[in-house]
């Protein structure tokens, strides 16, 4: 796969992207981003499943970036597309999967002990031992959290999009984030500001957010790795 190098104002422009697919079938994208929300919270609600959460959602991205390039040649998408693509692509899928299921148990075993390190960088306690694990833990909490994101970002989208090999989706997804720094910013920061909308809104602008989240990571993958054929 061939990376392209994109601007930073290309990462505002994957979410006008993202908008306009969205809205050739708006209500079947709120209500995919419905599913989306219903399975995380039972995920999250019971015992011992909240890690599982990675490993689903690197399942419906991939699903949601199937139906996102069936919604732009055909103008229609629905939960039978995105059920159709990962069935055709379980096996690479549930292997990026994997690897975001471990990310969430370092960063859930390392998440407690990260709070502590903020705690003491921000009253500026340290010099123990345990004050040194606290900061170890933070920092491998970060490394996790920001390796993590940037491996799994595009991966499912390489994957469905480009056939390409679990390891190969999460190295190239890694690059693209890292050679494309100000553009995978620009993103982030919209991201963060649509997830406090969501805040602020007590989750109800979720049902549109969420969706945008995955038709805009379609849009980033296309610009970046432009499919062969």
């Amino acid at each position: 796969m061939r990376m392209r190098a994109v601007p930073a104002r290309q990462g505002s422009h994957w979410f006008s992207e993202a908008w306009g697919v969205f809205q050739q079938q708006p209500a079947r994208w709120i209500l995919l981003g419905v599913i989306d929300l219903l399975v995380t919270a039972v995920l999250y609600a019971l015992p011992y499943a909240s890690d599982l959460v990675a490993v689903f959602t690197v399942l419906w991205t991939g699903g949601m970036v199937g139906a996102a390039d069936h919604c732009r040649a055909t103008g229609s998408a629905g939960l039978a597309d995105v059920v159709r693509t990962v069935r055709t692509h379980f096996q690479p899928l549930f292997a990026a999967a994997v690897f975001g299921l471990l990310i969430a148990i370092v960063c859930d075993l390392t998440g407690d002990r990260a709070s502590s390190a903020l705690r003491l960088l921000a009253f500026g306690g340290a010099g123990n031992a345990s004050s040194i694990l606290a900061l170890v833990a933070g920092a491998l909490y970060l490394t996790a959290a920001l390796i993590g994101a940037m491996a799994l970002w595009l991966a499912p989208a390489l994957i469905v999009l480009n056939g390409a090999a679990p390891g190969d989706a999460l190295r190239a997804s890694f690059a693209a984030a890292w050679h494309n720094g100000p553009a995978a910013l620009v993103y982030g920061l919209i991201t963060a500001g649509l997830m406090l909308a969501c805040a602020l809104t007590l989750g109800v602008a979720t049902l549109i957010v969420a969706p945008l989240v995955y038709l805009s990571t379609y849009a980033a993958s296309l610009e970046m790795f432009p499919p062969r054929g």
